[in-house]
C-alpha cells in the first residue's frame, strides 16, 4: 500500500498582495500531484487548506479542476477534508464542487449518504460519517476524518466518539495538538504557536497512520500504535517560516537553517519525505550603527540569491537612512523593518524633588505602612493621624504662573461694582458664611472603618 499526504496548498493565496506569488502556490500543488503520479502512488490524501478561502476565485477553480485531473486519468482516487481556510457553513463547498466532477471524495460528516466505489457511509445521530474504502489484493483500509472543527466544538463532541476504527485506518485532521507545537516552538511561524484545538489525549486510537494537517512544519512522531505526521505547506507562509535566519552577533552573521516545504510519499505506513523547490525566504537581524550595517549587509548580499525574498530587521541608537540597502541586496522582494530606540545612559536622575519636600513624617510613615496593595496595619495608621507629629507642611517650591488676562478682566468689573457701592446704590446682599461643625475624632483604638461610616 502507497499512498501521497499533502496539505495546506493554499490555491490562491496572493501572498504580500502579489499576483504571481499565486501562481507560484498552483504551481509548488501541481508539482506535488505529478511527483505524486510519477511514484504510482495507490491513493492521495489532501489533508485540508486545498484553498486559501472559502470562496476561491473562478481561476483558481480552473486550475485545481486541471491539477487533480492528473491522478483521475491515472485511476488514482484522491480523498480530502476541508481546513479552517477554506472550510463553509454553508451546505455545499468547493470541495462538493470538484467531488461532483469525480475529482476528489470528500470525507467526514455530513448530512446526505453517499456510496460509490471508494465511499460508505454509517449512520450517526441525525448525520452521516462518510469514509473511504480503498482495497488492493486482500489488503483494505478506511480512510476516516473531519474537516477543521473550533477548539469549543470539540469540547462538546469527543472525537473517540465518533471515530472507532474496527481495521487498519487512517484518520485525517486539520487540527493542531498543543503538546506537538510545544514542541516545534521556534520551527513553526510565530502566526502558528497558539494554533491548537486538541490535546495528545483527545486523539481516537486504534488507527495506523494519521494523516494531519494545519501546522506549516513537516513533523513526524509516534501514537498509539501508529504514525503521527503533519505534512507541512507546500510554500512559505512567512519570513518566520524561513529557508535561512541571519543573525548579527557584534562580528559576524551567524547563519541557521529552516525547514523544506514538501509533502509525503508513505509506503507500508512509513513516511518519506518529499522536498519541492520553491523560492527561499531569508530572515536578517542586525544591530549595529549605520557604517558597519551597510558594510556587513553588502557582504551577506552576495550569499542571498536575486529570486529570494528578503525581510531585514534594522536596530540602533539613532535613525539612519536605510534607502541604500535596496541596492545593497538586490533580490526580487524585500522588507525592511526598523527599530531606532536610544540607550539611557547610566546614573542617577538630577533635580528631582524629595519627598520631603512635599509630605510631614506622619504622612510619609502612613505611605510606608500602605505601600501594599493589602496591608493589616489599619490601627497603626488611625494612631498615626490621631496622634501627636501634626507640624506646619513644609513649602513647595515656588512656581511662576503665568498672567491670566481673564482674571484681570474679572479684577476690573469688580472694581466697577465696588464705585457703584460708595455711590450709595443698592449692592448685592453679602453672603453668610455657615460655618462647620466640628468633626468628633475617634478615640484611640477605635474601629476606622466604624468611624467613616458615621457610628458613634
Amino acid at each position: 500500500m502507497k499512498f501521497a499526504h499533502i496539505a495546506d496548498a493554499h490555491l490562491g493565496f496572493e501572498q504580500y498582495r502579489l499576483p504571481y506569488r499565486a501562481e507560484e502556490f498552483t504551481s509548488s500543488f501541481r508539482e506535488a500531484i505529478e511527483k505524486a503520479v510519477e511514484e504510482r502512488v495507490d491513493f492521495i490524501l489532501i489533508a485540508g487548506d486545498l484553498f486559501h478561502q472559502s470562496r476561491p476565485s473562478p481561476e483558481t477553480i480552473k486550475e485545481a479542476i486541471e491539477i487533480l485531473n492528473l491522478p483521475r486519468e491515472m485511476g488514482i482516487p484522491v480523498f480530502a477534508i476541508e481546513g479552517n481556510h477554506d472550510r463553509t457553513q454553508r451546505r455545499i463547498s468547493t470541495y462538493h464542487l470538484l467531488e461532483s466532477l469525480g475529482l476528489l471524495h470528500l470525507v467526514g460528516l455530513r448530512e446526505e449518504k453517499v456510496e460509490n466505489e471508494y465511499i460508505t457511509s454509517e449512520r450517526l445521530g441525525n448525520k452521516f460519517l462518510v469514509k473511504g474504502i480503498f482495497e488492493k489484493g486482500h489488503q483494505s483500509i478506511e480512510i476516516h476524518g473531519i474537516k477543521y472543527m473550533s477548539a469549543a466544538w470539540l469540547e462538546r463532541n469527543k472525537l473517540s466518539d465518533i471515530f472507532k476504527p474496527k481495521g487498519d485506518a487512517i484518520l485525517m485532521l486539520h487540527q493542531g495538538i498543543k503538546e506537538l507545537i510545544e514542541r516545534m516552538v521556534g520551527l513553526i511561524p510565530e502566526s502558528q504557536r497558539d494554533y491548537f484545538e486538541l490535546k495528545m489525549e483527545d486523539l481516537p486510537k486504534g488507527y495506523i497512520y494519521y494523516a494531519l494537517g494545519h501546522i506549516h512544519k513537516n513533523f513526524e512522531t509516534n501514537y498509539d500504535t501508529g504514525k503521527l505526521v503533519y505534512s507541512g505547506s507546500l510554500q512559505r507562509w512567512d519570513f518566520s517560516d524561513y529557508e535561512i535566519r541571519y543573525r548579527w552577533d557584534g562580528r559576524a552573521f551567524r547563519a541557521k537553517a529552516g525547514s523544506k516545504k514538501g509533502f509525503y510519499i508513505v509506503e507500508d505506513f512509513e513516511p518519506r519525505f518529499i522536498p519541492l523547490e520553491i523560492r527561499p525566504f531569508i530572515d536578517i537581524k542586525i544591530e549595529a550603527d549605520e557604517e558597519t550595517a551597510k558594510k556587513e549587509i553588502k557582504r551577506l548580499g552576495a550569499k542571498i540569491p536575486g529570486e529570494a525574498f528578503v525581510r531585514l530587521d534594522l536596530k540602533w541608537e539613532r535613525p539612519f537612512d536605510v534607502s541604500a540597502f535596496h541596492e545593497l541586496l538586490k533580490v526580487r522582494y524585500i522588507y525592511i523593518r526598523t527599530r531606532f530606540e536610544r540607550k539611557l545612559k547610566a546614573g542617577k536622575p538630577r533635580n528631582l524633588p524629595k519627598p520631603e519636600e512635599y509630605f510631614l513624617p506622619v504622612e510619609l510613615k502612613a505611605i510606608e505602612l500602605t505601600r501594599e496593595k493589602k496591608f493589616e496595619a489599619v490601627d497603626a495608621v488611625v494612631e498615626l493621624f490621631l496622634g501627636e507629629g501634626w507640624e506646619e507642611r513644609p513649602k513647595k517650591r515656588a512656581v511662576e504662573k503665568p498672567k491670566d488676562s481673564r482674571k484681570e478682566k474679572s479684577e476690573e468689573r469688580t472694581g466697577k461694582v465696588d464705585r457703584k457701592v460708595e455711590e450709595g446704590q443698592d449692592a448685592p446682599p453679602k453672603k453668610v458664611e455657615k460655618k462647620d461643625k466640628p468633626v468628633k475624632k475617634p478615640k484611640k483604638g477605635a474601629d476606622l472603618l466604624a468611624w467613616l461610616g458615621g457610628e458613634k
